[in-house]
């Protein structure tokens, strides 16, 4: 059985299988080189100290002391081990390599004196790093301690496997994230390209074949002549018109002189035809014995039929040529293709993801006493201030896009993303900090907007659900990338300079709209919707509250969902994370799993599930496994059991939150509104989670503590699920059987 596969997804194909085998087999080498390195530099440092515990030794020998009954060496040497984490144990022995002293760093070693040292090395060591390929050769230092020329003993430095197998495990790690990364950025800038430079400028020439061929006329090949065989095909189809005019010159002379003529032929026709029903109308009314009168008559008719035959003939083959109304039209072919602001939101957002996994931690840096407030809380104001001037900027943006188009708004959020994003790096203070995010979050409404705003423009109703999805799909990819990146970023170069990056991937992305969208992709008009509805009134803002099933969606499920995101993974899991000293990259590798989860199994739910009817259930079902996932952690705590609630909020958010939107369009609030603004407003209050979820998290942190405040959320999201249940259950009872969809 073949395959159907478009030449897009098997050039997708064979690039990823390229790309992945490549990062294969540089991680294998290179993981042996770095395993390798590593130990070298290990050796050399603790080489380095030892030489200076060794000057130390020698020097109480030459007071005359023996070796075996220096005092408190023991002691000394568990002090050397405090800057020595990577170190097994550390043992100093005789002449006759029987140990006289051994520390580990958990002063669990108890070896008698005159043990020999090679049934020591012999043991748990040297099993623990046959495991890992390695020996004592590799990882052990031996450094004689003499006194008067003569060998004393030897001071035995033991490097730890695990710490070296740790360190090992945590690049095999990066560079299985930065083969995820390549991944994903490869696809988004080869579907760019393959838009931009072959799909787009093949459509552009069919479109213009299209309309020109009718009339026998060639194409413009200077549009076409950067373009390698595709000006070629441009350059073909001109010489194949040049010999089809002179082929069929005649033929249109022809067509041209029957069109001149037809009126004439018309007029005639038609007044056969009038002569013909003139003569039978005269003939008599009875037929004679020669049926002379019924054969006229026959006759008359014979000739009436042919001479409709013929006029309908002329009217089927003289019309002028022209361009048919049913090809496209030249504005068509102009129409920007949706695929060329995926690299733009993938760049901005993987700009912004940068400091997601360490966010509350950089402001915990900049922590000074606030008003009296808990520290928690203070760490929690930045957060909270950037959601709600993001959520404030959201409607003040569209505004923007209605008077002026998505083009001059758009290079203003990112030039005010970017600058923001500078700015943070520089913050001395929390104020500092929460004006500067402010910037930031008002560049990013505008450009979530302005985004959203291209896709409506260059798409109709048929096309827009798939440039949404085009849109999720590259925002998502974005933030993986951003966030597993800041988290390997901040390990290496520290939390300010992370933002720095951010304003630099923010600035290419400026770059990037700049170059692409200008020329034939640069909008020639702002766009001016003649059918606007009527101007948005702020007090709609609260009277949507008056609809049940509105109130029940936004209050009970969409609001908790977004306190449970911002609150607990953006908020929560960091500085949790922290406390059990976790890794930042592991940190940002374990928000990461949740856009993963969305990506991969939201499209999978809303394909398995797609009845209306369903989504009432689809979104309590989201709803209680938060509950349950949030609930876990009474009994289970962890990095492990975080992991595992991240993918689990990951799922439940597959589950509910497309769902979220579908019902909000079907409620009676919404449809009179209007699905525009009835969206903007559902948006604006479902981001209010965003605001609270942080602020609410910082003071269940400072009452109950990370255990029990993980916990408390997770009751506050079955309160609303099993609420939410009860109301719209009894809402559905109270509607009229017809109104019951599915039923």
């Amino acid at each position: 059985m073949k395959l159907d596969l478009s030449v897009r997804v098997m050039v997708f194909l064979v690039a990823g299988l390229v790309i992945m085998l490549g990062q294969a087999i540089y991680s294998y080498y290179n993981l042996h080189a770095f395993q390798s390195s590593y130990i070298n530099a290990l050796q050399d440092k603790t080489r380095s100290a030892g030489l200076f515990l060794k000057a130390d030794i020698e020097n109480i020998l030459a007071l005359g002391i023996p070796l075996h009954n220096i005092a408190r060496l023991e002691q000394t040497l568990a002090q050397s081990l405090n800057d020595l984490p990577e170190v097994a144990f550390i043992e100093i022995v005789g002449p006759a390599k029987d140990v006289l002293f051994v520390a580990d760093p958990m002063q669990a070693r108890q070896i008698e004196h005159g043990t020999e040292a090679s049934r020591l090395i012999s043991d748990e060591h040297a099993f623990e790093l046959a495991e890992l390929g390695l020996s004592p050769a590799d990882t052990d230092i031996t450094i004689p301690l003499r006194h008067n020329d003569a060998v004393q003993g030897f001071l035995h430095i033991h490097l730890s496997g695990q710490i070296i197998q740790a360190e090992s495990r945590q690049i095999l790690w990066d560079m299985l994230t930065v083969m995820l990364t390549s991944l994903l950025l490869t696809f988004e800038f080869l579907a760019f390209f393959v838009v931009y430079y072959i799909s787009h400028p093949l459509k552009r020439l069919r479109n213009h074949i299209a309309l020109n061929v009718t009339q026998l006329q060639p194409v413009r090949t200077e549009d076409y002549s950067a373009l390698g065989q595709i000006g070629v095909l441009a350059d073909t189809y001109n010489r194949i018109i040049a010999k089809s005019s002179t082929a069929f010159c005649t033929a249109l002379g022809y067509q041209q002189t029957l069109h001149q003529i037809r009126p004439a032929l018309e007029t005639t026709l038609q007044h056969q035809t009038q002569q013909i029903d003139a003569c039978k109308q005269r003939l008599p009314a009875t037929h004679n014995t020669t049926g002379i009168a019924a054969q006229i008559h026959t006759g008359l008719e014979l000739f009436k039929g042919r001479l409709h035959r013929l006029r309908r003939q002329l009217a089927d083959t003289s019309h002028p040529l022209q361009p048919a109304t049913a090809l496209p039209t030249q504005e068509s072919v102009s129409v920007t293709p949706t695929a060329l602001i995926r690299p733009l939101i993938f760049l901005f957002i993987m700009a912004d993801g940068l400091s997601l996994s360490f966010f509350p931690l950089y402001v915990d840096s900049l922590y000074e006493p606030v008003l009296g407030l808990s520290r928690e809380l203070v760490i929690s104001l930045p957060l909270s201030a950037f959601m709600l001037i993001m959520a404030i900027s959201l409607p003040l943006s569209g505004v923007m896009t209605d008077s002026f188009g998505w083009r001059r708004p758009l290079l203003i959020g990112l030039i005010l993303n970017a600058v923001g994003h500078a700015l943070t790096a520089v913050a001395q203070d929390i104020t500092q900090l929460i004006a500067f995010r402010a910037l930031v979050a008002v560049g990013f409404g505008m450009v979530f907007i302005c985004c959203q705003r291209f896709i409506i423009d260059n798409t109709d109703q048929r096309s827009r659900a798939m440039g949404m999805a085009g849109f999720l799909a590259a925002f998502f990819s974005g933030d993986i990338c951003g966030t597993v990146i800041g988290a390997m970023l901040a390990e290496r170069i520290g939390y300010a300079d992370v933002f720095y990056v951010s304003a630099v991937f923010t600035g290419l992305t400026l770059i990037f709209t700049v170059l692409v969208f200008r020329g034939d992709f640069k909008p020639r008009e702002d766009p001016v919707n003649t059918d606007a509805p009527a101007r948005f009134k702020i007090a709609q803002m609260f009277t949507v509250f008056r609809d049940r099933d509105f109130s029940a969606l936004v209050l009970l499920q969409a609001i908790p969902a977004k306190l449970v995101l911002v609150g607990f993974l953006f908020f929560f899991t960091p500085l949790y994370l922290n406390s059990i000293d976790a890794l930042q990259s592991n940190i940002g590798r374990i928000i990461m799993t949740y856009s993963i989860c969305l990506i991969f199994i939201g499209p999978g739910v809303s394909y398995l599930f797609p009845q209306a009817w369903l989504r009432r259930y689809l979104v309590m079902a989201g709803g209680f496994i938060t509950a349950a996932a949030l609930l876990s952690f009474w009994f289970f705590e962890g990095i492990i059991p975080v992991l595992i609630m991240v993918i689990l909020l990951g799922i439940a958010h597959s589950f509910s939150v497309s769902s979220q939107a579908a019902l909000v369009t079907e409620t009676s609030i919404v449809s009179r509104m209007g699905p525009g603004a009835g969206m903007g407003v559902f948006r604006f209050w479902e981001r209010i989670g965003n605001v609270i979820g942080p602020l609410l998290m910082a003071v269940l942190i400072a009452q109950l503590g990370y255990q029990y405040s993980v916990v408390a959320l997770g009751i506050i999201t079955l309160i609303c699920t099993v609420l939410y249940w009860v109301l719209t259950t009894a809402s559905r009872r109270a509607r009229p059987i017809t109104d019951r969809p599915g039923e």
